[in-house]
């Protein structure tokens, strides 16, 4: 039998992965900012930490694209935060490219060390995105309900005399 006369079953993805991919990119393209923030952060970690993990079995091949995965998410980051020209901004954006520096060393110099020291950051920041989400009603994907107004005879008076 020539090579060419073998049927060859089509590679095609899994239901379940196809179903996951569509609703990961539904979820990307209705979060809010805060919550896209959040989302980024999360898999920094989740890369970074499967980095950690192979850079401690000693396997730097395995380490090498998620470590680049961490680097291009947190570079990302850095991009968007330089877009403002505030204090604030310059701020942050000082804080991720130390970020992205120590995680950039971490692979340049297969340190484990470096790479946990970015980590414990990361995890930091993750806590201070999910404080925000949550304190701006989008933790967990879910928008916060909507308060009702109060009528205009419950309200109280306004006035702009002494």
């Amino acid at each position: 039998m020539l090579d060419s006369e073998r049927w060859v079953a089509p590679i095609t993805p899994n239901m379940t992965t196809i179903k996951q991919d569509r609703y990961l990119e539904s979820k990307v393209l209705t979060a809010p900012s805060h919550q896209l923030q959040l989302m980024l952060i999360e898999g920094a970690i989740r890369y970074g930490r499967q980095a950690e993990a192979a850079m401690r079995r000693g396997d730097r091949a395995a380490s090498s694209a998620p470590l680049m995965r961490v680097i291009d998410i947190v570079g990302e980051i850095l991009a968007g935060v330089r877009e403002a020209n505030t204090q604030l901004n310059q701020k942050i954006a000082n804080f991720y490219l130390f970020l992205f520096r120590i995680v950039s060393e971490a692979k340049v110099n297969d340190s484990v060390e470096k790479l946990s020291e970015a980590l414990t950051l990361l995890e930091f920041e993750r806590e201070t995105w999910q404080l925000v989400c949550e304190k701006l009603g989008t933790a967990a994907g879910k928008t916060a309900p909507l308060q009702p107004m109060p009528s205009a005879s419950a309200a109280p008076a306004f006035s702009l005399e002494a």
